[in-house]
């Protein structure tokens, strides 16, 4: 393989970048959840650039690197640590020391911690202890806190707010640079955090490193269903909108909607949605299936027309930038990060708002397209995956930001202008 001249400079001056994720004892596949497998990823670009890193998950007993749940891959190096320490109503909320010193065990100069994940307060705690040795440390929370406020900036949970600023505020204060992974994202951080560095650096699909640009799908006429709306992703009902999502398709039907929903997922939360759909009404244009991965999850997308998503929050969901590459147009809320980009680029039909009703509107106005507004739309979404989606830039311009100098303190002023803007 051969490395351009920022590879080589990258190369001589390695890092040791630790990934660090909390893996949740849930019941989804570790092939399901994202913020592993963009850690994953950037272990694996990371170390064809010639860095030193690994992903480590601090995890529950019972999860190996090597089980079912996570498919092995030598590209990335995991360690698992076990979760234990201080637990309050049952969960961990502060790190053992003998944990902590496990995850800094040969750090030196060249050590950068990228602490993946938030809402989660022994995060916050790893991050006082990296404090309190001088290791600098990155922090993504990948859409965690992006539902506290909405677009306008208006807080939604006040609660969850109060929580952000009193816990987890120090951490993303004190990080060399906190990723978001939107611009909506950013806004949020700023407001609960507004002396952090925030950089908007988002997730990929593809890694011209490893591959090629991928090629643009062959064109293909509208489903013999048309308009067909697919969502797949964790069962996660909240966090995902899937109640909007189904609501909102219910209420399309009943206004005269001729289109079909089918959903591919994993979790217990797949029951509810279906018992939902058949009080409802619509049990019979709605299938909500199992988890698919690969080709086999390529293909079912691509029997379908718009791969739609009513989330909450997110940080950039890796499933919607893979539709977007397989050429489908994106029906998106604000709070997946990825809204913006698709009005900017014609890649499908924005949701107005997160609610059934705004699912019910761009359904409507899904089935209003002709076909070759369709396929324009399938191209669109194409190339916003192709202009976005690349994890070896991603990787580049992340080295950049961890090698930035260290932020020092900035006049009153200039933060009451940050803030203020």
């Amino acid at each position: 393989m051969s490395l351009d001249n920022s590879d080589r400079a990258h190369r001589y001056s390695a890092l040791d970048i630790r990934h660090l994720v909390v893996r949740p004892p849930d019941v989804h596949p570790g092939q399901a959840n994202g913020v592993v497998g963009v850690a994953r990823e950037l272990v694996r670009e990371q170390r064809g650039a010639g860095e030193h890193a690994q992903l480590i998950m601090i995890a529950h007993a019972g999860l190996s690197s090597d089980a079912a749940d996570l498919v092995p891959d030598p590209a990335v190096p995991t360690t698992m640590v076990p979760l234990k320490g201080v637990a309050v109503r049952g969960r961990i909320v502060r790190l053992s020391q003998d944990v902590v010193e496990t995850l800094l065990s040969g750090s030196g100069a060249n050590t950068i911690f990228h602490i993946h994940g938030g809402r989660e307060p022994l995060l916050a705690g790893v991050a006082r202890a990296l404090r309190r040795r001088g290791v600098p440390y990155a922090v993504t929370l990948h859409g965690r806190f992006s539902h506290i406020y909405d677009a306008e900036g208006r807080c939604q949970k006040p609660r969850s707010a109060l929580y952000a600023k009193l816990v987890e505020r120090g951490m993303l204060q004190g990080a060399r640079f906190v990723q978001a992974l939107s611009a909506h994202e950013g806004a949020v951080l700023r407001q609960i955090a507004p002396r952090a560095r925030i950089e908007i650096v988002g997730n990929g699909a593809y890694s011209s490193r490893f591959g090629s640009i991928p090629v643009r799908p062959a064109a293909r006429p509208p489903s013999a269903s048309f308009p067909h709306f697919v969502f797949c992703g964790r069962y996660a009902i909240p966090h995902k909108g899937l109640d909007l999502l189904v609501e909102g398709f219910a209420r399309y039907r009943r206004e005269g909607g001729v289109g079909r929903l089918t959903t591919i997922g994993s979790g217990p939360g797949r029951d509810e949605l279906a018992a939902m759909a058949q009080s409802l009404g619509v049990a019979d244009a709605a299938v909500f299936g199992g988890p698919l991965f690969g080709d086999v999850r390529d293909k079912a997308l691509q029997a379908c027309d718009f791969f739609v998503m009513a989330s909450r929050f997110e940080g950039i969901p890796l499933a919607a930038l893979e539709a977007a590459l397989l050429g489908m147009p994106l029906m998106l809320t604000v709070g997946t990060g990825l809204r913006a980009e698709v009005v900017a680029h014609g890649a499908g039909i924005p949701i107005e708002a997160t609610t059934a009703k705004a699912v019910c509107a761009a359904m409507h106005r899904a089935e209003a397209l002709s076909a070759a507004e369709w396929t324009a739309s399938a191209a669109s979404a194409f190339a916003l995956a192709i202009a976005i989606g690349d994890w070896t830039m991603i990787a580049r311009r992340l080295r950049e930001l961890y090698e930035a100098p260290t932020r020092v303190a900035r006049s009153y002023g200039q933060r009451l202008a940050e803030t203020s803007a």
